[in-house]
């Protein structure tokens, strides 16, 4: 009887997901409507990717979970897959077709094991969510408990997105998801098209998770980044269900305090997920092997003070000299190993909606540090977070000089 009613409740639970989740890709659509080929349909992706999905994930609940042994194994291969395929593709030559059928093969073995490593992620991170006190009564099941929405994660390449700025001054007045797999002469084409006119600055970039449902996230070799990254769209998708994630459109101040919540939520219950299932010495071994050691370059302070003298550029009205400037930083850096295709206005005003981004100088990434310590922990942070309204909500929040209120994680 105990586990037809667990039955009964898993699946009511995925029946509420299905639905809630359908229409929050409908709610994403109405305010970033697809306005021509090269955008990114929310909507069509949920149709697509989700009952797939579900069904992945129905086959292994009746078939039985792995064992932790198994676990390790399979998810350490996925990484190390994907570590050698990102250093393959760095080096690999259309002329080379040896290169090119060895690229191949790692993509076909790491896509066969895709579906257990999105399973295994997804059942760490709940594990550390439920320690956190995450969780949520059921409607017509008040005593049972579940993680909603339930972590599910797609590892994919996420959409691209286009940011746009104003030129004489760091602004982002646009901001679109692009679908993923343009080449650079369409990157170009879309960049050109806004630019023409002079006035503006846009950047189509690279981002490492979209928060569709599933979550799209980039696959990688280095755990603790892909955990933070699956972590930081979670984030988003609790949020959504509260003020803070439903006023996410509303302004600009209100989307940068949604990402930043979201970035220091992701890095925070990443390290917990890695602390508590540890990867194997073997596979850490390898892992270490295969990804890029520390850049040669403090790239963060770089960027920090090139956005100051950027700023300081435009506040002169000296836009042209604030380009080259951007322009010869971004050079030095592909000279000493760390590439960005363009460096811009648009590059900073994408990085402005993280406030804890070293390219961002927007107060709010200290104030959101602040109200962390105060809460005692990420479960109650996030409960905190969740119910913010506005910049002005959480500076009379700090000024109250009272530690947050929130639930207690379990022990």
């Amino acid at each position: 009887m105990r586990q037809t009613l667990a039955r009964y409740q898993a699946w009511l639970v995925l029946a509420l997901t299905s639905i809630v989740c359908l229409a929050g890709a409908w709610a994403i659509s109405l305010a970033l409507p697809p306005s021509g080929r090269d955008e990114f349909n929310f909507v069509r992706w949920e149709m697509r990717h989700l009952p797939g999905k579900w069904l992945y994930l129905t086959g292994r609940f009746f078939a039985g979970g792995l064992s932790p042994e198994e676990q390790d194994r399979r998810l350490g291969r996925f990484l190390v897959l994907s570590a050698r395929i990102r250093r393959l593709e760095h080096s690999v030559s259309s002329e080379n077709p040896a290169q090119l059928e060895e690229l191949s093969r790692l993509f076909r073995e790491r896509a066969a094991l895709e579906n257990d490593a999105e399973a295994i992620i997804e059942g760490r991170l709940t594990a550390v969510l439920e320690e956190a006190d995450l969780e949520s009564s059921i409607p017509l099941f008040p005593a049972a408990r579940w993680v909603f929405p339930p972590v599910d994660v797609e590892f994919d390449h996420p959409p691209n997105v286009l940011a746009v700025s104003l030129r004489d001054r760091i602004e982002l007045v646009e901001q679109r998801p692009l679908r993923a797999g343009l080449s650079l002469e369409e990157i170009r084409q879309v960049e050109a098209r806004i630019e023409w006119e002079g006035t503006r600055s846009a950047l189509v970039d690279d981002v490492g998770g979209v928060a569709a449902y599933p979550s799209i996230v980039a696959p990688r070799g280095d755990y603790e980044v892909l955990v933070e990254a699956v972590g930081h769209e979670w984030a988003h998708q609790y949020l959504f269900f509260r003020p803070l994630g439903r006023r996410y459109f509303s302004n600009l101040e209100l989307r940068t305090l949604n990402e930043t919540v979201a970035d220091l939520a992701g890095r925070e219950l990443a390290a917990l997920t890695v602390r508590r299932f540890p990867l194997p010495q073997d596979v850490a071994s390898q892992l270490s092997a295969l990804l890029p050691g520390e850049s040669p370059v403090d790239v963060d302070t770089v960027l920090r003070q090139l956005r100051l003298d950027v700023e300081a550029l435009l506040t002169d009205g000296e836009i042209e000299a604030a380009e080259a400037l951007m322009e010869q930083r971004r050079q030095e850096l592909a000279a000493q190993g760390v590439v960005f295709r363009r460096i811009n206005q648009a590059f900073f005003a994408f990085r402005s909606l993280y406030a804890g981004d070293p390219a961002s100088i927007d107060p709010i990434g200290g104030k959101v540090e602040a109200l962390r310590r105060r809460t005692g922990s990420i479960g109650d942070f996030l409960r905190q977070a969740a119910r913010l309204t506005s910049e002005a909500h959480l500076d009379g929040l700090l000024a109250g000089g009272t530690r947050a209120a929130g639930g207690r994680a379990r022990r």
